[in-house]
């Protein structure tokens, strides 16, 4: 026995048995493995491809904005915080209603028609109906077109929800450029779309800043109408005062005390003034644009609270939730009412804090409003108490420089109409389209070569797994390893299967041109038996086998024939007398046989009869008994195998199967040995152990087991330890 036999009987497995494994199931594993990889194949090439193009927009701080707007912020600028700045322009590109103008511009926010409206209006009284009409629209029924929160149809928002789930809005790092992308199966729609986007936003810009200067056009339109009355009433107030007291235009001594000091106190009212019309300017807008979320967001006291910005991105998300839950659920539905309560709980809070900012603006203006008419007040006592020779020539300048204040305050709110109209008309460059999205022409999904590497992958790996795992569970005996590893018997060689076109007869045998290696294969058998430790004389040997189709009779009789070509006279018994077939292998009559002799109708002598090798004899079953059992445990019987043994130098008893009949115990006690025969991948391990065990309560001497039927043409790499098909075609040449 060579090393490697010694491993692999001491249980060690080397790599060459997971190769054989693979060799015996490659159909298995070939068809495993082409299914799974066409499979998956199929189904990558099976998906729609998306496509995703991309812009980039640049976004800026305006450092032109009105100074109107300036006037109630002390930062010097709209956006202080440029954190809280480019958060909210990423906030505004994710918008809903930005999403829906983007859906119009592409022609993709038409209203399904009338005939689609019908189902979906019964698919909406069916989910009145509780989780019966949800299970219905759950199966198939159409959705239907109900109002939601904020002006938008159940069919509105899931076009909305499904653009901005192919949207994709991130700031490009360290820059103020925005990279928008989408993803859709076409790739014209995906550009249009992108770049559609962009556009609305730049458009959505402009036309925000130009409300707010329209706003603040109106507001100081109103102040400088009230202004020019001011300026009014003062001239006239001067000129009646003149008219009175007889005071010339433009005298009085400037180098007086009291006058300097007025005219101190004077400045200082009209620079009150300013700062309080600019508080109730502020006031104005805040109060005016309370109620529409999209104007309030761009004012710079909102835009510089961090609060009132983070509450309008989580009302924005709960919103953009609720209306998912709404495509697939009711009214009623627990976790939109609790979606509802959390909405109304955050716009509360929302109006709270624009309430405080209102209210802070409020403040800021009534403290301005209070200083100014504190000094006034002192003024106008101030005035009252100078009660001097040169009284109504103060009073003169007094009023004198009230004129001019309110005409320098005038000047500067008609200045700053002029200023705020022309920043309504101007479309600067807050926001540019740096880079437009182009048309993709590659996918970005799916990725065939990796889908189609890992189709392989899965496909190896089932396939081995399905081949190991096949050969896991079959537990049938088919290579000498499993019959020294599990029956602990020798074993003396395999006999390949022979396909019935390439015999002449019933049976396959020596001299009915057998293949060579068929031949080679029963001598190699011959030799192992000849040198079996059997008894010595006559030596007799049982061929039997686990069930019925194994081959026993095929190898017996092949056995018979073998031992005869070496120049031994012997004798092949049939000793199957349920089933007999070695007449029919030989072409001889089935009587006089075994049973005839033992019965005692006929003579041992006649009953023999020679074969076409004149060593050769043959000894039929004879006439199938009805207790074959008891006659083979006879005495008689012993004494026709010491008769015969007499004669003979082998005797070969084909016999029943073990695990059919008692027939093979009986015989195989007390002969020399008995060949045990297993059919490749044909008798589960179980089953050979069962009929081995058998034979050893009979006390049968097991000379060793014999693989019949080898499929050597179908797996020759598998049997490739004990048989190599390049020697025997060889040796068939040579002779």
């Amino acid at each position: 026995m060579s090393f490697k036999q010694d491993t692999r009987v001491s249980g060690r497995i080397q790599p060459s048995d997971y190769l054989r494994v693979l060799s015996r199931r490659r159909w298995l594993a070939g068809a495993t493995f082409t299914l799974v990889f066409v499979c998956l194949g199929i189904v990558s090439l099976r998906k729609t491809p998306l496509y995703e193009a991309a812009t980039q927009v640049l976004i800026e701080k305006d450092s032109r904005a009105s100074g109107v707007l300036n006037a109630g912020s002390r930062d010097g600028g709209p956006w202080p915080d440029a954190d809280g700045f480019y958060q909210a322009q990423i906030g505004r590109l994710k918008s809903r209603a930005l999403a829906w103008r983007t859906l119009e511009t592409l022609g993709l926010s038409s209203a399904p028609a009338t005939s689609e409206r019908e189902p979906a209006a019964a698919a909406a009284r069916l989910s009145e109906g509780g989780w019966l009409g949800r299970l219905a629209a759950w199966l198939g029924a159409p959705r239907a077109i109900l109002p939601l929160a904020g002006d938008e149809t159940i069919w509105q928002s899931s076009r909305i929800d499904a653009f901005l789930d192919a949207l994709t809005v991130a700031p490009v790092r360290n820059s103020r450029l925005v990279r928008i992308r989408y993803v859709a199966p076409d790739p014209v729609v995906a550009a249009r779309a992108v770049n559609a986007l962009a556009d609305a936003y730049v458009a959505q810009s402009v036309s925000l800043r130009a409300f707010a200067s329209q706003e603040a056009q109106a507001i100081l339109i109103a102040q400088v109408a009230d202004q020019k009355h001011r300026l009014e009433a003062s001239e006239q107030a001067l000129q009646s005062h003149r008219e009175k007291h007889g005071v010339p235009a433009r005298t009085g001594p400037a180098d007086s005390a009291v006058a300097r000091t007025l005219s101190d106190m004077s400045a200082e009212l009209m620079r009150a003034r300013g700062d309080r019309l600019a508080r109730d300017l502020s006031h104005q807008i805040l109060k005016a644009v309370r109620s529409d979320p999209a104007k309030v967001a761009t004012l710079p006291p909102v835009v510089s609270n961090v609060a009132i910005q983070a509450l309008t991105r989580e009302i924005a998300d709960l919103k953009s939730q609720d209306a998912v839950l709404a495509a697939d659920f009711g009214e009623k539905y627990q976790r939109r009412k609790d979606l509802s309560a959390q909405i109304a709980l955050k716009d509360a809070e929302l109006q709270s804090h624009l309430d405080r900012v209102i209210e802070s603006a409020r403040a800021e203006y009534e403290q301005a409003k209070a200083r100014e008419s504190a000094l006034a007040a002192d003024l106008d006592a101030r005035i009252r108490q100078s009660v001097t020779t040169d009284q109504a020539v103060v009073g003169d300048m007094a009023l004198d420089r009230e004129v001019a204040g309110n005409r320098l305050l005038y000047e500067n709110l008609l200045a700053r109409v002029s200023s705020t109209g022309a920043a309504g008309g101007y479309a600067g460059a807050i926001v540019q389209v740096v880079d437009r999205a182009e048309m993709p022409r590659v996918p970005i999904f799916p990725d065939r070569g990796r889908d189609l590497l890992i189709a392989g992958l899965t496909g190896l790996l089932l396939a081995v797994g399905l081949a190991f795992g096949f050969e896991y569970l079959d537990s049938r005996i088919k290579s000498a390893e499993d019959i020294k590893n599990h029956l602990h018997v020798p074993f003396l060689g395999l006999i390949p299967a022979v396909r019935n076109r390439r015999i002449t007869g019933p049976a396959p045998l020596l001299d009915r041109g057998v293949p060579p290696a068929f031949s080679e294969a029963v001598r190699g058998i011959r030799t192992s038996v000849m040198f079996s430790p059997v008894t010595e004389g006559a030596r007799t040997v049982v061929v039997t086998s686990t069930a019925p189709g194994e081959g026993k009779t095929v190898v017996c009789t092949n056995l018979g024939q073998a031992l005869a070509q070496v120049g031994l006279r012997t004798l092949v018994i049939d000793g199957d007398m349920r089933r007999p077939r070695v007449h029919d292998v030989f072409g001889c009559t089935q009587e006089p046989g075994l049973s005839n002799v033992l019965v005692g109708a006929a003579d041992l002598q006649a009953a023999v009869r020679p074969a076409a090798h004149p060593l050769l004899s043959l000894l039929p079953a004879g006439l199938i008994p009805p207790n074959p059992a008891e006659l083979l445990a006879s005495p008689r019987y012993q004494r026709v195998l010491e008769a015969l043994a007499q004669e003979y130098d082998w005797i070969v008893v084909d016999a029943p199967p073990v695990m059919a009949v008692t027939d093979a115990a009986v015989i195989a006690n007390g002969v020399g040995g008995v060949l045990f025969v297993v059919g490749s991948a044909m008798t589960p391990r179980r089953n050979a152990q069962l009929a081995l065990e058998q034979l050893v309560a009979a006390r049968a001497r097991v000379v060793g087991a014999v693989l019949n039927r080898a499929q050597l043409e179908r797996h020759g790499s598998y049997y490739a330890e004990y048989y190599r098909k390049d020697y025997s075609h060889a040796y068939a040449r040579s002779r």
